[in-house]
């Protein structure tokens, strides 16, 4: 057996398993990003104002620019 490979998410620290034959979560490549699936799923909206802090700091520390608020107010969640 393989042993399980494990991701932490960059919004809420969750650890994640993301593989093999398991796949908790995603990856936001335009973000450069790791997503749960509770948080991917649950910001399907966009990133929500508690994740607001966390998301700005995770893409100033990689240099990426903040994309632009959709009609909420929020940032777009990504794919």
């Amino acid at each position: 057996m393989k042993p399980k490979i494990m991701i932490r998410c960059d919004l809420c620290g969750t650890e994640f398993q993301m593989g093999p034959h398991r796949y908790d979560g995603k990856w936001i490549s335009r973000y450069q990003m790791s997503m749960c699936r509770s948080c991917f799923s649950g910001n399907w909206d966009g990133i929500g104002p508690v994740f607001e802090p966390v998301f700005v700091r995770h893409l100033e520390s990689h240099g990426i620019d903040l994309p632009e608020r959709n009609a909420q107010g929020w940032f777009p969640r990504g794919h």
